[in-house]
């Protein structure tokens, strides 16, 4: 298995098909707008990004094929103990 950032066109790609695949036979799933879902990570949309930071990556397997996706995101104001 392979965990990648998302820093690339053809990850962000990869970040956003996986859903539509995993759901391709759930007649009752809608898909979200892929501007919508990049707007999230988009620090000039997102004003989270004045005090938090995101980074997202993709897992592939050992057939390269995307099995998996994740966020982290890190909010700078909240209080650390």
């Amino acid at each position: 298995m392979q965990v990648i950032e998302v820093n690339h066109a053809a990850h962000k790609k990869d970040f956003l098909l996986l859903l539509k695949q995993i759901y391709a036979s759930d007649a009752n799933w809608i898909q979200p707008l892929d501007n919508d879902i990049e707007s999230v990570f988009d620090a000039t949309k997102n004003k989270f990004f004045r005090h938090g930071e995101c980074t997202r990556w993709i897992l592939r397997n050992s057939s390269n094929k995307v099995v998996g996706r994740i966020a982290a995101f890190i909010d700078k104001n909240c209080d650390q103990e």
